[in-house]
């Protein structure tokens, strides 16, 4: 799911894209820029996944235990799989012609 919203997203910004290309931003700029959207967007889900079961864990009749270090290793399988799946919106990018900011 993060791949397709990362891949949409960056659909929808091809000319801002190109346009900071023709302006002679380097790759490691534009690739950044989509890492750090995966990023916070994997952040923040994990973030509200961690607060609603903070919230409902007293309602159910059965627990399972989230200790500290699964959670730690759940933030790195998330934040990896951010990582990963920001790739195919990064190959999007870059491949985007800067010509394209000026006529379409």
């Amino acid at each position: 799911m993060i791949a397709l919203i990362i891949y949409t997203m960056t659909m929808e910004k091809l000319k801002q894209i190109a346009t900071l290309k023709l302006i002679g931003a380097p790759d490691r700029t534009i690739v950044g820029l989509i890492v750090q959207q995966a990023l916070i967007l994997g952040i923040s889900g994990l973030a509200i996944g961690l607060a609603l079961i903070l919230l409902v864990k007293d309602s159910f009749p059965r627990r399972v235990v989230l200790e500290p270090f699964n959670a730690l290793v759940l933030t790195g399988i998330i934040l990896m799989v951010c990582l990963v799946a920001s790739g195919l919106g990064v190959r999007a990018a870059l491949k985007v012609d800067p010509a394209t900011a000026l006529g379409g």
